[in-house]
């Protein structure tokens, strides 16, 4: 039996190793290209990216551990159907249910290893990599300005300077309009200015020399200029920043614990809980996910002689119907019609359903066709 295990889990750990490699590989392309506009700034570094990556890291894990097991059970049962060694196992005694325990086995350390993720590493990364690409977005300001051209991406400032020194991140002849306050709009010229490396999470701020403030007020003729030798502006790029900042999915941000206090607080203020305990049941039911693939991947593998073009398709067939079937049942969910536990669960009693049916038929044929 010893052997058997060790034979089986060598077919399997191969295609589950390559397959989340190329799925981690596919899902951070697909995420890159959402955020290529950052990303791709003039001031993104590969310390940047390599803190992008690590940061999304635990994400992509969990999003990827499903698809890659069940393309594993697929090509790695599937192989041994084609070559008739099923056949042969069961000659020698070994039946179906005896086959599909190192699956459910190895399906219930993965959904293990997702929910624990899911816990701790994954909202942490997911809220690490926002404040990362948030700060890429403020240092890309300083050489996203061009001389001689008006930027107009920062809330509620235009600035234009007729020289950019972009190593040392510095304008020469220097135009802002401010209009923070709309009655009363700004003019600040200076002879330079300087983009003040800011500490995450910090507002960016732009460093004045030489230079005069012009204030104008429209309800009145009023006109005044202040003069000043050294000066400081807070460059306003929160609302770029969220524009620009595709890294962001609150609910995904949150731990199981806070989920359940952030629904506690909507509550309290009279707001609707059930988004936020639908994601806290819906984390649960991820975490099942790869046991119901086991249920209904190894029947599909072991029932019927699999060529990798099928096992492909097969694999992109079950995992698009499994996410289309629990979205619908979370929008359901989140509105009410059913329970928030059943809503969570639902997809995954139905996998394994047909799982067990097609298991069911499996071993009443008695061999593999």
């Amino acid at each position: 039996m010893k052997i058997l295990v060790r034979y089986l889990f060598k077919e399997l750990a191969s295609p589950l190793v390559i397959g989340l490699g190329f799925l981690f590989l596919l899902l951070f392309v697909m995420q890159f290209l959402r955020g290529a506009d950052v990303l791709l700034g003039s001031a993104v570094t590969a310390g940047d990216m390599g803190r992008v990556i690590f940061y999304l890291t635990p994400h992509f894990i969990v999003m990827a551990l499903p698809i890659a097991f069940l393309l594993c059970l697929l090509l790695g049962l599937g192989r041994l159907s084609e070559d008739r060694e099923l056949i042969a196992l069961q000659a020698l005694g070994v039946g179906h249910l005896q086959l599909l325990l190192l699956p459910l086995a190895l399906a219930a350390v993965l959904g293990a290893l997702m929910l624990a993720f899911s816990f701790s590493a994954e909202p942490w990364g997911l809220t690490a990599v926002k404040g990362v690409v948030n700060d890429v977005i403020k240092k890309n300001v300083a050489g996203d300005v061009k001389p001689g051209v008006f930027y107009e991406d920062l809330t509620h400032l235009t600035v234009y300077a007729e020289e950019v020194d972009e190593r040392e991140r510095r304008w020469t002849h220097v135009l802002i309009h401010d209009d923070q306050e709309p009655s009363a709009p700004k003019i600040l010229l200076a002879r330079e200015a300087h983009v003040n490396p800011s500490a995450p999470g910090e507002a960016l701020k732009l460093a004045l020399t030489n230079g005069d403030i012009h204030l104008a007020n429209r309800s009145t003729a009023d006109y005044t200029v202040i003069f000043f030798e050294r000066g400081e502006i807070t460059a306003g790029v929160e609302e770029s920043i969220y524009r620009k900042n595709r890294f962001r999915s609150p609910k995904d941000e949150l731990t199981p614990s806070e989920l359940l206090q952030a629904a506690e607080a909507a509550k309290a203020e009279g707001s609707d809980p059930r988004p936020f305990l639908m994601a806290y049941h819906w984390r649960f039911g991820q975490a099942l996910t790869p046991i119901s693939f086991a249920l209904i991947g190894a029947p599909l593998a072991m029932g019927w002689r699999q060529s990798r073009g099928r096992a492909y398709l097969l694999t992109i067939f079950g995992y698009v119907a499994y996410y289309v079937i629990s979205k619908m049942f979370e929008n359901l969910g989140s509105q009410g019609r059913i329970p928030l536990l059943l809503a969570g669960q639902l997809h995954n009693v139905l996998f394994a359903a047909i799982g067990s049916w097609a298991l069911f038929r499996v071993i009443r044929a008695g061999t593999v066709r």
